[in-house]
């Protein structure tokens, strides 16, 4: 996928990389972009990596690749929904089997197996900074586990911290002093929850939210953000319009923050402008956090239901995959997003750049706020800052 003098994105195939026997259902590349991880069903997990030069490899229809499955990861018992990459070649993958996996991609070999879900486990997220890891899934909780003393995971060193099910709030019980449950349940019709950290390691944001404001007659789809280490109550939730969201993805380039963002309502206190990808089942939302709102919005790009998003190495464009078959590319004008920012913390670089080995950092870098703010109504601000698409239906291109 390249841009073309005149702005014109276009997309070239590459290679076709066989090895699964059915459905292919996640693929994830590692930091350093050296490595592919791809979960499919049936259970497996592939690890793959390219050729060394002056070999050659073939694919099942007799095709030259540059890619070759160098691990097959079997553990799971059941189909395989998502992977991603940690710290130190570690990898996590969770299945319908309820269970989630961490895995040492340098032998193969899994190191622990999570079983807190008591249903499908749909979504993981790995923490850039090696400590913690979230899962999700349609048993109304996400699970957030921790790697005491930092390293690579063992069966000794990996902890379960919290099971995230409501807000820890007195404002927030419902009838009877329940606290409210703050995820859906499983008649929410996406097969997927894909949670995601911050690049910085910062926050955490979950999909498939609900929230009820007091008095309302209905809740309304919402997605949660967590600040790093607090997971009893969210910073904030971002409403959604007419269908759960299904995933988060950050953009992997910090942006400068806008002149205006020392105002007391600029949801966080960071140094720099993190970017990031809300998908519903219809639509995708773009935030920052210099902003309660989206910056953009779209919709009406697929016939049937999203399923996942990535972000380009350079932070221009979005991809968008849909059970229709097809996947949107969303292209950025340069400097439409925001200017990168230059002056980042050491620590926070360390994270940011494609090594293997990611060394443990200080935690000096949150998000503030100590309470759930309500919904913002829809509206410009002043100021410089990215361009705002107005909400807008695009019918997809026809075969």
């Amino acid at each position: 996928m390249d841009r073309s003098i005149d702005g014109e994105v276009t997309v070239t195939h590459a290679e076709t990389l066989t090895g699964h026997a059915k459905a292919v259902n996640c693929c994830r590349f590692s930091a350093n972009g050296r490595a592919l991880a791809s979960a499919g069903d049936a259970g497996d997990v592939y690890v793959w990596r390219e050729v060394d030069v002056g070999s050659t490899t073939v694919n099942s229809h007799g095709d030259v690749v540059g890619w070759k499955p160098v691990k097959t990861l079997r553990g799971h018992s059941d189909d395989a929904l998502s992977v991603c990459w940690g710290p130190r070649e570690t990898l996590a993958s969770v299945s319908v089997d309820n269970t989630t996996i961490l895995w040492d991609c340098e032998s193969g070999n899994g190191v622990v197996q999570l079983r807190e879900h008591a249903h499908y486990v749909q979504g993981v997220s790995y923490d850039p900074r090696g400590e913690f890891i979230v899962s999700q899934s349609p048993d109304r909780t996400a699970q957030v586990y921790a790697v005491v003393g930092g390293g690579k995971p063992s069966a000794k060193s990996v902890k379960h911290v919290r099971a995230i099910k409501a807000i820890n709030d007195t404002n927030e019980r419902v009838d009877g002093g329940r606290m409210a449950t703050i995820f859906h349940d499983d008649s929410m019709t996406s097969f997927f929850r894909r949670p995601a950290w911050s690049p910085d390691g910062s926050f955490v944001v979950f999909p498939a939210g609900v929230f009820k404001r007091p008095g309302a007659k209905r809740a309304m789809h919402t997605t949660y953000v967590y600040a790093r280490g607090n997971f009893e109550t969210p910073v904030m939730h971002l409403p959604g319009g007419e269908t759960p969201s299904v995933c988060v993805r950050f953009n992997p380039v910090l942006f400068k923050r806008r002149e205006d963002a020392a105002e007391p309502t600029t949801p966080s206190d960071l140094p720099y402008r993190v970017v990031f990808a809300v998908c519903s089942q219809d639509s995708v939302a773009v935030y920052d956090t210099d902003e309660n709102e989206p910056i953009v919005y779209i919709a009406g790009i697929h016939c049937t239901s999203i399923t996942d998003c990535t972000w380009s190495p350079d932070g221009g464009m979005l991809v968008v995959s849909s059970t229709d078959g097809f996947a949107s590319v969303v292209a950025f004008d340069e400097g439409e997003l925001g200017t990168p920012e230059t002056n980042i913390p050491e620590h926070v670089k360390s994270l940011l750049a494609s090594s293997r080995i990611r060394e443990s950092v200080p935690d000096e870098v949150s998000v503030v706020a100590s309470t759930v703010p309500t919904p913002v109504a829809a509206g410009p601000r002043a100021g410089p800052g990215p361009t705002r698409i107005a909400p807008v239906r695009i019918a997809p291109t026809p075969m």
